[in-house]
């Protein structure tokens, strides 16, 4: 009878621990059903926005994933906002991309409000085109719309200037046009100051010339040799021998590397 207990005991047990396991896989099933706005039919990847910051309307936030539908032709693709973050916006968006993605191709474009500053970081195939550089590019030309709490446009022009780059068109590339010009201007203004100096130092006189300005004196004395004494050195045969050695050295390294990155910039 009390074996009977036990076992009815025991196996009551063992059917609520498996029922508040299924509960709680149907909670993260739910949730990670609301974060998915979007799965695309043909490539199974997904349109992710999750706005913890509260930065975009409803409206805003439905708008905002219809625009970033069209980049799942390449990989997965993500907006995340957060108000708090202990973490660089760098590592952040690595962590939350491996977190939702893992290695798929995909990208994730993070507002971080707490260290004020925007991150693009991609995975896969995306990466080989939105490099950290195109990353830090994308950044350089959206970062004042977050200056001004413009995040929906911030957002949508983002995602916009990230999908001409993956259909191989061009962006702006305001920054490298600038630096570009203040290097033309630094060399402009180094020739110059060569060419300055080239033409106003002080010609130097010829080797002739010099020759010519030494004043020449010769006068000779005849030599005079006194014999004072001689003297015997006995010097015996010997010889020697002698050898050398020699070393070397060598070293290898090694090397790791990430298979995404990216790029952001302050505001």
């Amino acid at each position: 009878m009390l074996a009977a207990v036990l076992t009815i005991m025991f196996m009551t047990t063992i059917s609520e621990c498996r029922a508040e396991e299924a509960g709680e896989e149907d909670r993260n099933s739910e949730e990670m059903s609301e974060l998915v706005e979007y799965r695309n039919p043909d490539t199974g990847f997904r349109v992710l926005v999750e706005d913890d910051a509260e930065l975009l309307t409803e409206e805003e936030r439905r708008e905002l994933a219809a625009s970033m539908e069209k980049i799942t032709a390449y990989g997965n693709v993500a907006f995340k906002s957060v108000s708090e973050n202990s973490l660089s916006a760098e590592r952040y968006a690595r962590n939350y991309y491996m977190d939702r993605f893992g290695t798929e191709s995909g990208t994730v474009f993070l507002i971080d409000m707490d260290n004020r500053k925007i991150w693009i970081h991609s995975d896969g195939a995306v990466y080989k085109v939105i490099t950290g550089a195109n990353a830090d590019t994308v950044a350089d030309n959206v970062y004042r719309l977050a200056s001004s709490e413009e995040y929906h446009e911030c957002a949508e022009e983002a995602f916009r200037e990230i999908y001409a780059l993956l259909e191989g068109e061009k962006i702006a590339r305001p920054m490298k046009y600038i630096s570009n010009a203040l290097l033309a201007l630094i060399l402009a203004l180094l020739l110059n100051f060569g060419l300055v100096v080239c033409f106003t130092r002080l010609r130097k006189p010829g080797e002739a010339e010099i020759l010519s300005s030494i004043h020449r004196k010769f006068s000779h004395t005849p030599p005079n040799v006194i014999h004072t004494h001689q003297t015997k050195v006995y010097d015996p045969v010997s010889s020697d021998s002698g050898g050398g050695s020699s070393n070397s050295s060598g070293g290898s390294g090694g090397g790791s590397g990430s298979s995404g990155g990216g790029g952001g910039h302050s505001f």
